[in-house]
């Protein structure tokens, strides 16, 4: 079942398009010019899902943090939270430091950890509970992806892809 819902994300991920926004999202476009740090993306998402970005302001002068949910073709489930914020030097060693404990993986040339749920592999509701929390930062953006639907697996494969 895992191998052929992998198999089922893998043959549906593709090169990006014109993202469907729903619920009346901000754009990638507009959140851009809002942040003071590089907003990032994946280049390769199943094409079914659609974007709702969430903003959250620091100060009155712009946005802190964003998050962008990717959500399946019901619009009912979030199949991938990405959360962006600019890091310091200073919360830089903090992270690693935080993190060492979890599993690392080379994405995009950076160190990320994962961490997986501690209810992973439990059923929910009926449902399989997959993923986890996987983070790094790439230039100067703190990532932090997290899903309880796709693998480890998926979600680094979609994380390689973020530009």
């Amino acid at each position: 079942m895992v191998l052929l819902f992998f198999s089922m994300i893998s043959s549906s991920i593709g090169l990006a398009k014109e993202m469907e926004y729903n619920h009346e999202s901000i754009t990638i476009e507009e959140v851009k010019k809002e942040v003071d740090f590089q907003v990032l993306i994946p280049e390769k998402i199943p094409s079914e899902w659609s974007l709702e970005i969430k903003t959250y302001e620091h100060n009155d002068e712009n946005m802190g943090t964003i998050r962008l949910h990717y959500m399946d073709s019901t619009d009912e489930n979030i199949m991938l939270g990405i959360e962006e914020r600019k890091v310091s030097e200073k919360e830089i060693r903090q992270l690693e430091e935080e993190f060492s404990n979890r599993d690392k993986i080379n994405v995009n040339g950076a160190e990320a950890y994962y961490q997986e749920w501690a209810n992973s592999g439990r059923k929910l509701n009926g449902k399989r509970m997959n993923g986890g929390l996987l983070t790094w930062i790439q230039g100067e953006t703190y990532l932090q992806m997290d899903s309880s639907i796709l693998t480890k697996d998926e979600m680094v494969e979609i994380a390689r892809t973020v530009r």
